[in-house]
């Protein structure tokens, strides 16, 4: 009866464990999604006039800041990122997708979204994001891959969001 109970407990634990850990995984896809939304819907009109309208800016101690634009960024990503992710996302690539679709006129939509988890390491996942781009009624989609690290220390937090190949698709929106 003893060992019946131990086994008992023992399957129960794990299948916590598991449904724990099913769960990580599932929040952690969940933010990719999210971040692959903001970035391939729209552009964002907000999101361009506060990065681009000079009347946001202000210069203090010889270095340009745009607190509005920080702001912003900060309630639509910053939930998904580490700070220092959030600020090297920013600054290498999360501006940009949007940015040539709004200079050159672009609807960009995100149709599909295939995510992975890493076998070895489970704070590392890669993407498939199928990206719809129209211009004048012509839609066409293309393939943007890429990989995302969580936080070892964050839980749930991306520490680390990276374009890959994207199957021509920032040469398209540059024309």
């Amino acid at each position: 009866m003893k060992k019946l109970t131990v086994i008992i407990l023992l399957l129960m634990v794990s299948g916590l464990f598991m449904a724990a850990c099913s769960k990580s995984e599932e929040t952690k896809k969940e933010a990719i999604t999210k971040v692959l939304e903001h970035q391939f819907t729209g552009p964002d009109e907000e999101f361009m006039d506060l990065m681009w309208n000079p009347e946001y800016r202000t210069v203090v101690n010889e270095k340009e800041e745009n607190k509005e634009f920080d702001q912003y960024v900060e309630e639509v990503y910053g939930p998904y990122f580490t700070k220092s992710g959030l600020d090297f996302f920013i600054a290498a690539m999360g501006t940009q997708y949007p940015t040539y679709a709004y200079e050159n006129e672009y609807e960009l939509t995100l149709k599909d979204v295939t995510i992975k988890q890493n076998e070895d390491n489970q704070n590392l996942y890669t993407f498939v994001a199928i990206v719809g781009y129209n211009k004048n009624g012509e839609e066409n989609t293309a393939n943007v891959k890429g990989k995302v690290s969580f936080s070892a220390k964050a839980e749930g937090k991306i520490a680390r969001f990276e374009y890959g190949n994207d199957d021509g698709l920032s040469d398209e929106l540059r024309r």
